[in-house]
């Protein structure tokens, strides 16, 4: 199912606008909540100061304690005011978790996921609770959308038991659609402020995300001209459209060529251009006597190792002989494309990448 953006404007509701609540809460989680979790011993070991005893019943530091994600049930009051953060905790929520906890040492990146994953959950869900307008939402939605875009690269090689692709694509979508609403209402990126980065990386990154949909290649060609010229846009649009067209080897050559978060996005792109790349020369190279390199095919697909090779053709049912590949077409199984890899141009990038600077202030980067 191609997952496309609907916008729909809320000046076509004719339903008068509901009430929301307005938030009070100064802390990034509500005192009720912080002293049931110190009481009940359910405080997570990333609440707690480094370096934290094992005990029993450890305090919950309003510093350190943060807001955990609670999912709506049928009866449930109505939450209090002082149970909501308003934009700015929300805000510094979003900072403290894409900072002191995005690199916290000495744990493993899965748990550390999983906490910030859950926290980001109740920020959003107090967005909605509050009806919050566009800007507001716009800063908190914006680093969510690059932490879950991150974390599908970061830990693509992680099993299913630590880590859920579709979950964290599902969630990255939802992010990303209500942001592009967002921008549509609000029409951000049509003067040269610090906002048209921001939104052209966001709008580069559905591209990428929905990779050769003429629907999304055609949504970008209706953008104000400062975004289409972004280079970030371009890139992206280049790639998409290299898929479309079925140019596979062009749309991996322009991966490199993205910036960081970009990269870690078309990087989990790569199995399903690989899947048809091997496909088309599968038939292209159809031959019992003629062998194409397996060294050239790490270099166009851009394979990590000459193993990862070797394997996704074993996965397809292509004939590996030495350091060179046999091509049949009657072979190919195209059922399912191969598992995503890391990808040794975006790890080398991201080896000297400031990590709460990538999720957080990306303009304030290198230009790419």
């Amino acid at each position: 199912m191609r997952e496309i953006v609907k916008v729909h404007s809320t000046s076509d509701m004719s339903s008068s606008p509901p009430t929301f609540i307005k938030g009070t809460c100064t802390d990034m989680c509500p005192v009720r909540e912080r002293k049931l979790r110190e009481k009940e011993g359910l405080l997570h070991l990333l609440e707690l100061p480094i370096g934290t005893p094992l005990h029993p019943a450890p305090e919950a530091h309003p510093y350190l304690t943060v807001k955990s994600f609670s999912r709506s049930a049928a009866g449930q009051h109505t939450p209090y005011q002082d149970d909501l953060r308003p934009p700015a905790i929300l805000y510094k929520t979003v900072c403290h978790l894409l900072t002191n906890i995005i690199e916290r040492q000495g744990m493993e990146w899965c748990i550390v996921y999983d906490f910030v994953f859950d926290r980001l959950r109740a920020v959003r869900q107090d967005l909605v609770i509050q009806g919050l307008g566009s800007v507001d939402s716009i800063m908190v939605l914006e680093p969510t959308v690059r932490f879950h875009s991150y974390a599908g690269y970061r830990l693509c090689a992680e099993p299913l038991s630590k880590f859920d692709p579709t979950i964290n694509r599902t969630h990255l979508l939802e992010c990303l659609k209500q942001l592009l609403v967002l921008y549509d209402e609000v029409q951000l990126g049509c003067h040269d402020t610090p906002g048209t980065g921001a939104r052209a990386e966001m709008e580069a990154l559905y591209l990428l995300l929905t990779l050769g949909y003429s629907e999304t290649l055609s949504r970008s060609l209706h953008l104000p001209r400062e975004l289409r010229e972004h280079h970030a846009l371009k890139t992206a649009f280049a790639m998409s459209l290299a898929m479309w067209c079925g140019n596979y080897i062009r749309a991996c050559a322009l991966l490199p060529q993205l910036s960081p978060l970009l990269m870690c996005i078309a990087a989990q792109q790569l199995p399903l251009i690989r899947r048809r790349a091997l496909q088309v020369m599968s038939c292209a190279y159809s031959s019992h006597n003629l062998t194409f390199p397996l060294s050239t095919l790490q270099t166009l697909l851009l394979y990590k190792t000459k193993g990862q090779v070797e394997s996704d053709c074993r996965h397809y049912s292509i004939l590996v002989k030495g350091n060179a590949i046999s091509f049949w077409k009657g072979a190919f199984q195209p059922d399912t494309h191969g598992p995503c890899l890391h990808v040794e141009c975006v790890d080398t990038v991201l080896q000297s990448c400031d990590l709460p600077k990538l999720l957080l202030h990306p303009a304030k980067m290198k230009n790419f």
